[in-house]
């Protein structure tokens, strides 16, 4: 008997993220992916992120791919490798209107579907007494909030951490590029040029997104709860400090409630 794996997938603006559910995973609550693999799009690290995949889907298995995506060139990256190496497996191109999530902004299918399925994530993880705010630490870092009772309110979308180093080495004369993917917080008085283009760019991200925090809070009227994730979001949800979860691939846990809606009626 053929068995069914769906793939949701989360392709970004740097990255795609690809978790695998089986039929056992996603009827827990929330779906917990059994292996995810991840990739920048350029080469070498596409041509072995590609390989790897298709390699770890096992015979006689029709694969259902979710694909949740923000980045079209990638997106036909993945639909070209798929179109080769999978012929028989289906595909959803997943839009807002895919995903059970009440919506109050004015057109949701001009949202970053990333940032609907990562609201749609915590709507399961959260205190259903609580509202909720969401923050997506990728490119763009976006914060968003869901109402008490579950509804998508909007949000803020302010500039990455490498967006905002690159702006600084493209837009001066002699500051360097630096590297963003931080272990740990920058010390936030810098020794040198690069220490302090550090300090200056996490630290001022922090204070971005506590305000955001902050001022969405006093219009959610409630004491909401709050995520982060993406790549960056640990470390940054350990600077925001006290009541602020880390939630590992949100994303994808999203797409994955919304692909399970749809498979267990088929």
């Amino acid at each position: 008997m053929e068995r069914i794996l769906l793939v949701a997938v989360d392709i970004g603006n740097s990255r795609i993220k690809c978790g695998f559910f089986y039929p056992e995973d996603w009827k827990k609550e929330p779906p917990l992916a059994g292996r995810i693999f991840s990739a920048s799009y350029s080469a070498p690290d596409w041509e072995q992120f590609a390989n790897e995949l298709l390699a770890a889907i096992p015979e006689r298995t029709k694969g259902v791919w979710w694909i949740a995506s923000v980045n079209r060139s990638a997106t036909t990256m993945l639909l070209e490798l798929l179109r080769v190496g999978r012929t028989n497996d289906e595909i959803i191109l997943v839009t807002s209107s895919d995903l059970p999530l009440k919506n109050a902004v004015s057109h949701p299918d001009r949202v970053g579907i990333d940032r609907l399925a990562a609201a749609l994530g915590a709507n399961t993880l959260r205190d259903p007494a609580h509202p909720a705010i969401v923050v997506g630490v990728g490119t763009a870092v976006t914060v968003n909030a869901i109402s008490r009772e579950g509804v998508f309110l909007g949000g803020a979308i302010a500039c990455g951490a490498s967006i905002a180093a690159r702006a600084l080495h493209e837009f001066t004369d002699l500051l360097p590029l630096i590297p963003t993917e931080w272990e740990s917080p920058p010390d936030p008085i810098g020794t040198e040029t690069p220490s302090a283009m550090a300090a200056g760019i996490f630290w001022g991200l922090v204070g971005t997104v506590r305000e955001l925090i902050e001022r969405q809070g006093v219009l959610l009227n409630g004491n909401p709860e709050v995520f982060v994730t993406g790549g960056g979001g640990r470390i940054l949800a350990n600077a925001l400090g006290h009541g602020v979860q880390f939630v590992d691939n949100l994303t994808l846990t999203g797409i994955a409630i919304a692909a399970r809606t749809v498979l267990e009626k088929s």
